[in-house]
């Protein structure tokens, strides 16, 4: 619609409501010069309804103008019938005049004349039809041939002047469409013109990326027989003249990298990436490649990650990886003295929306205003001479500087010449997270695998096949029982496999159950995908059904996608994963240097099944371990002069004295470098790492305890022990075979026990199955009622208390690879640290989902209670009475000590004294002993002792 017929519009509705007006008006007029109403009313009524009807039916089409004109004319030509042989009757008539002039707002000379006319018939009715209703004389026709020519003339100027403005705006029109179709004729030949600079552009990158392609493939050969020949057996010479061509190889490698990105950025062909990953890992990673040139030079490279910057981040973190790379490697090429120092801080933060900006100092040679105009460019080094000291392409910071903008940020530098340099730079990213970040790491395990969904129900088998799909993996689908026992007949038939089978319980004809029956009843099939049941019915039934028949899991709809990912995952390749655990049990044990073997350890950890692994990882270790159960108990210890430690490795929340208000008090007399203190909690947050480190911590290990990484990093903290001490009772005491645990039961540890995870969680005890069962069984005793506990705390209002026993479990389940337990225990504890009680039983209740399963596990591997035979009881000669006697006061000294030997010597004891009177007493330290509870055990010891005294005493 143009600018006319918008005009038109806007008019034709001004009409409609003015004719309405026109309607109370009229009815006010009639009462007010005591004229009858209804008659006018209804006439000007029957007017305005004539305008409305035309204007809905056909809005501002001629008809609608001419309707519009002769009503218009119509309300003037009422007032003059209202007023007559009234003073004011012949004003009414100017009223005409207006109204006409009012019809130009059509911009059409038609309608002026319909109005004239209209006008015109007026008048010469009332003047020759009913001339007494105008001129109370009778007709007065010189009156009427002077209105009708004023009107005459009127009528000319309107329809002038309407053909004059309907002119106008067709030659506005005109102009207008000239004008568009003028600028769309330029745009197009400016973007022709700039599609074709592009497109020579992105040839000459395009042939820069090919032809970096085709030079790689016989570089890798050249690369690599060059590695290859180097190990055969070379004169000096040629292998002079090998390494030399490696070189070379691999600097003109580089070349061909940084060609190859440039001419990627340039194409238009690099794109970034969009992936949750940890900052820290990103940033070691980058720099531990120049490291070794830094190290070599004797420049120190540091990294200062400020508190405000998230540990994981979702962004492009090889883009990230490759710009700090290339900043690293000049700042350590251009300095021969000092240091290099990374810092990265966030600068804005938006919601998970953050700019970080990381900054790269050196103290190198600097340089000129002239040189940093351009570093920048392609192609350009500061040192441009032929005989410039530096090598390189001249591409790195151009390349930085294009990733660094395609990644929303901006790039400078700020030097001065012998003064060294400081690149600074932004990127966009937003939070990540944590659990993302784990997710793809499972997701990418099951890259490869095919998995059959049978489901009878068509959205169900939809939901799961769109799940599996989104994680990059094979499905099939198939709608019964019937079908799948065909489907892996034809594919075993055909030599393929699948890994994974997902089926419905209750579908019609063969149910699941039925299907996997006759699966494995089948002569056909000879190995059978691992099945999984997913069913929205009876879940106990369901389960103890699946049980019966041998499936690995159970999922109840709707699937949580977060729960079937950590199941398949579980699931998949488990026969694979236990071969693996057995090899990871025959292999060599993480231990400290040799050097450091006979170290002595004071492990402070008040949770039971935490301490058993620990103790275990440090014996196994090649050290000595004592315990403290709290902060309060290691404090008493380390400040005993009696007793000297090479390390300490605390907890960090403890009952009575927790780690940072331990590690205080103990660093107010013994300093940091007499005495590492190493923080080994369940919080592996940066915020907790540096709260460890204030207190006077030397580092931080974060549960579950990572054996390898544990035996590293005491390496890094304890200082060998001098020759005197070396040759001391301490140092030989550690080369007695490291302390069994108290075996509990004779069973073995099955393949699997869901929900443990048994794989991993061996390694972390070293392979030990049995020490796994008893940690398990352990863990089934202590923790059988930890619901009720939280919640009889949470509602009395010890939320502190209630916290503690949270971390705790989230601890304990994290080192029994319980990772749905350790979840939804962190999300119980961080929502009690943060006193967010909202939700407080929604996530207990979810802890408790949670906890069921793996108890239950737990509890299979109870030892069942026989009742031992009676025999008759023994008594002990002398040797023995003098031997049990020993172990005693062995016992309590090593008690006393909290050294974990006391359960060998315990069990020394037991087997000396089984049979006797004497042995019956012993059961009151037995579970203390087992526990690792000291204090109780060495208080119920006094009792047996007294004991066993007055029985000697008898005898005597």
């Amino acid at each position: 619609m143009g600018e006319l017929g918008r005009l038109r519009r806007n008019f034709g509705l001004f009409l409609v409501v003015l004719t309405w007006i026109h309607v109370p008006f009229i009815a006010l007029v009639a009462w007010w010069i005591d004229r009858g109403i209804v008659a006018p009313t209804l006439l000007a009524i029957l007017l305005a309804l004539a305008m409305q009807v035309s204007w809905t039916l056909r809005g501002p089409a001629p008809v609608t103008r001419y309707v519009s004109a002769v009503a218009l004319m119509g309300q003037p030509a009422l007032l003059v019938y209202m007023f007559a042989g009234h003073p004011w009757q012949m004003d009414m008539h100017m009223y005409f005049f207006a109204t006409l002039a009012l019809v130009i707002g059509w911009c059409d000379w038609r309608p002026v004349v319909v109005a004239a006319v209209a006008v015109a018939a007026h008048h010469l009715m009332l003047n020759f039809v009913f001339p007494y209703a105008v001129f109370p004389l009778g007709a007065d026709l010189p009156r009427v041939y002077l209105h009708a020519s004023i009107v005459a003339f009127q009528t000319i100027v309107l329809v002038w002047l309407s053909q004059t403005l309907a002119a106008s705006f067709r030659r506005i029109k005109t102009m207008s469409d000239e004008i568009v179709l003028a600028n769309e004729t330029l745009e197009q030949k400016v973007a022709d013109r700039t599609r074709e600079a592009n497109a020579a552009n992105i040839a000459k990158s395009l042939f820069l990326a090919n032809m970096s392609h085709e030079i790689r493939t016989p570089m890798n050969a050249i690369l690599g027989f060059s590695h290859l020949a180097l190990r055969t057996g070379l004169l000096p010479k040629q292998a002079d003249y090998v390494s030399k061509i490696k070189a070379a190889s691999t600097a003109l490698l580089t070349l061909i990298n940084d060609i190859l990105d440039f001419s990627k950025v340039e194409a238009g062909m690099l794109s970034l990436e969009n992936t949750h990953f940890k900052i820290r890992e990103t940033i070691e990673n980058a720099t531990a490649i120049s490291a070794v040139k830094a190290a070599e030079k004797g420049v120190d490279v540091r990294i200062n990650i400020d508190d405000n910057v998230p540990t994981t981040l979702l962004g492009d973190a090889l883009r990230l990886n490759q710009i700090i790379l290339n900043l690293v490697s000049n700042a350590v090429k251009f300095t021969d003295r000092g240091g290099v120092i990374l810092t990265i801080r966030t600068q804005e933060k938006i919601d998970k929306k953050l700019t970080l900006e990381v900054s790269i100092r050196d103290t190198g040679i600097g340089m000129t205003p002239e040189q940093q105009q351009m570093l920048f460019r392609s192609f350009s080094q500061a040192d441009n001479s032929m005989t410039r000291k530096f090598g390189g392409t001249g591409l790195g910071l151009a390349i930085s500087k294009q990733l660094v903008e395609l990644m929303g940020g901006t790039i400078r530098v700020e030097s001065a010449a012998g003064a060294g340099s400081t690149f600074i730079f932004t990127v966009r990213m937003e939070e990540g997270d944590a659990l993302m970040l784990a997710e793809a790491a499972d997701v990418e395990k099951l890259r490869g695998i095919r998995v059959l969904i049978a489901d009878d129900n068509p959205a169900s088998r939809e939901i799961l096949h769109s799940v599996f799909e989104s994680w990059s993996v094979q499905a099939d689908l198939v709608a019964s029982g019937t079908e799948a026992i065909a489907l892996l007949e034809d594919a075993q038939a055909r030599g393929v496999t699948y890994d994974l089978m997902l089926i419905d319980w209750k579908m019609p004809g063969m149910d699941g159950i039925e299907s996997v029956e006759a699966m494995r009843n089948s002569e056909t099939l000879t190995s059978l995908p691992t099945i999984m049941m997913v069913s929205a019915y009876a879940r106990e039934e369901a389960m103890d059904s699946a049980s019966e028949a041998g499936i690995s899991a159970f999922l109840v709809k709707p699937v949580d996608t977060a729960i079937l990912l950590a199941e398949v995952t579980q699931l998949v390749g488990r026969a694979a994963g236990q071969a693996r655990a057995d090899v990871a049990a025959v292999q060599a044990v993480p231990m400290v240097a040799p050097e450091l073997r006979g170290s002595r350890i004071l492990l402070v950890e008040d949770n039971e099944i935490n301490r058993e692994v620990a103790f275990e990882i440090l014996s196994d270790g090649g050290l000595i371990v004592e315990l403290a159960e709290n902060g309060r108990i290691a404090c008493e210890m380390v400040l005993d002069s009696s007793q000297t430690y090479d390390a300490v490795l605390m907890d960090v929340q403890m009952p009575e004295m927790d780690g940072i208000e331990a590690t205080k008090r103990i660093r107010l007399t013994i300093a940091a470098d007499r005495l590492p203190i190493i923080a080994m909690t369940a919080h592996a947050y940066e915020q907790e790492r540096q709260n460890c480190l204030q207190a006077g911590m030397n580092d931080h290990v974060a549960k579950p305890v990572d054996p390898e990484l544990l035996m590293r990093t005491l390496d890094r903290w304890v200082k060998p022990r001098r020759s005197e001490e070396a040759a001391s009772p301490v140092a030989a005491e550690a080369s007695a075979a490291p302390v069994a645990p108290v075996a509990i039961a004779v069973i073995d540890l099955p393949a699997e026990l869901l929900p443990f995870d048994l794989e991993t969680a061996l390694v972390r005890v070293n392979g030990k199955k049995a020490l796994l069962r008893k940690l398990i069984v352990t863990f089934a005793t202590n923790y059988r009622g930890v619901i009720a506990t939280l919640r009889s705390e949470i509602d009395a209002g010890a939320v502190d208390d209630a916290r503690r026993l949270a971390h705790s479990l989230k601890g304990v389940s994290g080192s029994l690879e319980l990772r749905k337990v350790a979840e939804a225990s962190r999300q119980l504890e961080d929502a009690l640290a943060h006193r967010e009680l909202a939700n407080i039983d929604e996530l207990v209740d979810r802890l408790d989902l949670a906890l069921r399963p793996a108890l239950a596990a737990a509890r299979t591997l109870l030892p069942a209670e026989d009742t031992p035979a009676i025999a008759p009881a023994a008594s002990l000669d002398a040797s023995a009475r003098s031997e049990a006697a020993r172990l005693l006061d062995e016992l309590r000294q090593q008690l006393t000590k909290r050294s974990m030997r006391a359960r060998k010597t315990f069990e020394t004891l037991e087997a000396t004294l089984k049979g006797t009177p004497e042995a019956s007493h012993l059961a009151e330290i037995r579970d203390p002993i087992s526990r690792l509870d000291f204090s109780n055990a060495l208080a119920n010891l006094d009792a047996i002792q007294e004991h066993f005294v007055e029985i000697r005493e008898l005898e005597n």
